[in-house]
């Protein structure tokens, strides 16, 4: 590691910029790399850009993007990353929770061989509304998508160029960038970091967003596990609710053969349905299949170095 790209995105946290930018220096400055500081302005409205206008002209190391409105948090660090010119970066929110003298924790991780570190907030000094939500998520999450991370929507990341550069994110992706990292076979892991209260503003999350994240892990996982075999997902539901229509069929057809009338029996009628639905999941899987194939056009792998003889040596 020689170059670090810290990238801040922020909304209406102009009271907490201030603070945040002299505990950064204060950590960057005892550690031996060069840094650049990229606060990513998210449509604020409270006079941000006054904070940090001054730090643009008296420190070099610091870059501010603004965007014309709220985008939201993926976009805001989609541009950050576009941006960066370290050979890692480090992301972390404005409202002064994080630490920047925690960082050197995510490095130290970092250069054990990671190419993405997750923060790990063991002790969060939230309200009891967001924690047991917040657990519960990233325990389910963690089911799924088979990524042992326990916290895996903290913001404060620390990740190699490489893992930025083969991802995309968009809408609110930016949570499960750990899970598309480990899908592209990168090595993902996660330290404890100490979380503070919130000294200003307010909380941006709300509970609608737990209901948005629960339809985005469900595009997390067919993204990575049947981005390219579509019909695996919905062949098999297909096939379920199919194989149950022709159960209950059979059931009733053997009771009418014996002279028990079935016409006006409810379970007749959905005995009806799951088969057209199965049928429906099939054909709907297979239009998938054939959209993926004509449509790919992102590599299905991830190329970690080439060698040959000239670069292999007997150390």
């Amino acid at each position: 590691m020689k170059r670090i790209s810290v990238i801040v995105p922020f909304f209406n946290e102009s009271e907490a910029l201030e603070q945040l930018y002299s505990e950064i220096v204060e950590e960057i400055d005892q550690l031996p790399y060069s840094f650049e500081i990229i606060f990513v302005d998210d449509g604020s409205s409270d006079g941000s850009l006054e904070i940090l206008r001054p730090l643009l002209i008296t420190d070099s190391r610091v870059r501010l993007i603004r965007l014309r409105r709220n985008f939201g948090k993926s976009a805001a660090l989609s541009v950050g990353f576009s941006s960066a010119r370290g050979d890692c970066i480090v992301t972390m929110d404005a409202d002064l929770q994080d630490k920047p003298s925690e960082m050197k924790k995510l490095l130290g991780k970092l250069s054990e061989g990671y190419d993405l570190v997750s923060g790990w907030k063991r002790v969060r000094h939230d309200p009891v509304t967001k924690r047991w939500p917040s657990k519960i998520f990233n325990y389910i999450t963690s089911l799924l998508t088979g990524v042992p991370l326990h916290d895996i929507n903290c913001g404060f990341k620390a990740y190699r160029s490489e893992v930025i550069e083969e991802i995309r994110v968009y809408g609110e992706m930016h949570r499960y960038i750990p899970v598309l990292a480990s899908y592209r076979g990168f090595r993902v892991g996660e330290v404890v970091v100490t979380h503070r209260s919130r000294g200003f503003g307010v909380s941006k999350y709300g509970a609608g967003r737990f209901m948005g994240g629960f339809f985005d892990l469900i595009t997390v996982i067919m993204l990575t596990r049947y981005n390219s075999k579509p019909l695996h997902v919905f062949g098999i539901l297909g096939f379920l609710s199919f194989l149950s229509g022709v159960a209950i069929e059979t059931y009733l057809g053997m009771g009418w053969i014996v002279g028990n009338p079935i016409g006006d029996r409810p379970l007749f009628f959905l005995g009806i349905v799951l088969l057209l639905i199965g049928v429906q999941f099939i054909f709907f899987g297979l239009l998938a299949e054939m959209i993926a194939y004509s449509s790919r056009k992102e590599r299905e792998y991830s190329i970690q170095e080439f060698l040959d003889p000239t670069t292999v040596t007997d150390e």
